[in-house]
């Protein structure tokens, strides 16, 4: 049986998701807030307030990640102002622009050194896990849970098909700009001007560029087999991706051999 290839998301879907899977949890846990008796998450004194603390920050994060989603489908800095109790777009961006541009980072990252996606997504990295975790949870009776369990935890599931709207697979146009804003991120123009990559991830991050770049080269070409133009920019992709991994054969054959 041949195995199923993850789904590459655009970068809007996975910011939903951090949405829609927060709230999915900040629900179970006000549910859990509302129950008595065995359900009760709190009985001594200042755990009530300690869970309602808890409560608003997860709001707060939730709220943050709604805005990052906004601006990732397109919308103004000052239309979501506007929905922040009319604050001007200059304070929306102070408050928020900085998140945003971490998302974008990490969500870039991730997809271009899929190995360490973890390390910039957390859960989101297996998307289609996430997701059909809270299919599972949308799908299933709620009961606020038992005392001293995690009201948060939500089993896996098989994958939902077919995919759900609003998490869109990425496209080739997304993935065209997600080469250019990968280069700029190389070097520390534009959106990372003070966020570039550091000297340990720039070699991973040249890599994954140039399998990226080759990964929709191909996809092109065998959209448009005519198209000569997109065929000499996969040779040359093919052939940068050659020597970036013979660098990196050689260096690893130099520290096997330092270490030796």
């Amino acid at each position: 049986m041949s195995e199923t290839r993850p789904r590459t998301f655009s970068r809007t879907a996975l910011a939903r998701l951090a949405v829609t899977t927060e709230a999915a949890d900040a629900s179970d846990r006000y549910r859990a807030l509302a129950a008595d008796g065995d359900h009760s998450p709190y009985g001594q004194p200042g755990e009530l307030v300690d869970y309602a603390w808890r409560l608003a920050e997860q709001a707060r994060a939730i709220l943050q990640a709604a805005v990052v989603t906004e601006r990732l489908a397109g919308t103004s800095w000052e239309t979501i102002g506007e929905n922040l109790g009319e604050i001007s777009k200059q304070a929306a961006h102070e408050r928020y622009g900085a998140a945003e541009t971490v998302f974008r980072r990490a969500a870039l990252m991730a997809w271009l050194v899929p190995g360490r996606a973890d390390d910039q997504l957390g859960e989101l990295a297996d998307a289609d896990a996430a997701l059909a975790r809270l299919t599972r949870w949308l799908q299933a009776p709620h009961q606020p849970p038992a005392a001293g369990a995690d009201p948060g935890t939500r089993p896996a599931s098989a994958v939902s098909e077919p995919l759900p709207p609003g998490y869109p697979e990425m496209s080739d146009t997304e993935r065209a700009g997600l080469i250019i804003e990968a280069a700029n991120l190389l070097t520390g123009v534009g959106t990372y001007k003070r966020a570039g990559v550091t000297e340990h991830e720039r070699r991973d991050v040249e890599l994954g560029l140039a399998r990226r770049k080759v990964e929709l080269y191909e996809a092109i070409a065998a959209d448009r087999p005519d198209d000569t133009e997109h065929a000499d920019l996969l040779a040359g992709a093919r052939a940068r991706l050659a020597t970036l991994e013979g660098d990196e054969l050689a260096a690893r054959r130099s520290t096997r051999k330092d270490q030796s």
